[in-house]
């Protein structure tokens, strides 16, 4: 990449750092579209990052992004929820989940999946962002997780989560690839209306 391009990607990382900060993200895509690598080059703009590695997929340079970033891994959804509810919340950190929806083959029972496994991790997934609301505003959270087909008919998409869990992120993104291109759209934010309309019927 030349000089003038690197520089132009550090105005965009620092840009979406500040439009992020302090707040608690969901970042959604298929896998390999590069939501990790985007999540680690982040990663350097904050004084402290902490990566919860669940994804055993990560390729040996893909730590070398940012060689200061504090790796933990994970194996199982009660290690990950005893780490982030003991984490302590400080100026500029990143903390970096990766990723909640691979932790979900842990809820899996007599290999098949079952609505009781389904709403089992969405109740997990919605704790462990509640506690990630808890280090706001100084710690800046992203839980990734992998898209699923929402409408067949419409080939729309989200992510691979229940509206349990978005009610609690503050902003969501989907990562998606065009040509070579990765593009990043914000797809959810949450605030409360500035006016409500109540009708009885």
């Amino acid at each position: 990449m030349s000089e003038e391009k690197t520089k132009e990607a550090n105005i965009e990382f620092s840009k979406f750092k500040e439009e992020i900060e302090g707040k608690v993200v969901l970042l959604y895509g298929v896998p390999l579209v590069g939501k990790s690598i985007f999540c680690l080059t982040l990663s350097k703009l904050f004084e402290k990052s902490v990566l919860f590695l669940i994804d055993k997929n990560y390729p040996a340079e893909f730590f070398s992004i940012n060689p200061k970033i504090q790796v933990i891994d994970i194996d199982e959804p009660k290690q990950l929820d005893m780490y982030i509810s003991k984490l302590p919340s400080t100026n500029d950190q990143l903390v970096i989940i990766d990723s909640i929806t691979t932790l979900q083959t842990s809820f899996i029972r007599k290999d098949y999946w079952s609505a009781r496994m389904v709403n089992e991790f969405n109740m997990f997934a919605d704790k462990i962002a509640r506690e990630l609301h808890r280090l706001k505003p100084r710690t800046t959270s992203i839980m990734i997780a992998h898209e699923k087909l929402t409408d067949w008919e419409k080939k729309t998409v989200g992510p691979r989560v229940s509206w349990i869990v978005m009610r609690n992120m503050d902003l969501a993104y989907r990562m998606y690839q065009e040509d070579s291109t990765r593009k990043i759209s914000l797809t959810h934010k949450r605030e409360v209306p500035k006016e409500l309309k109540w009708v009885f019927e």
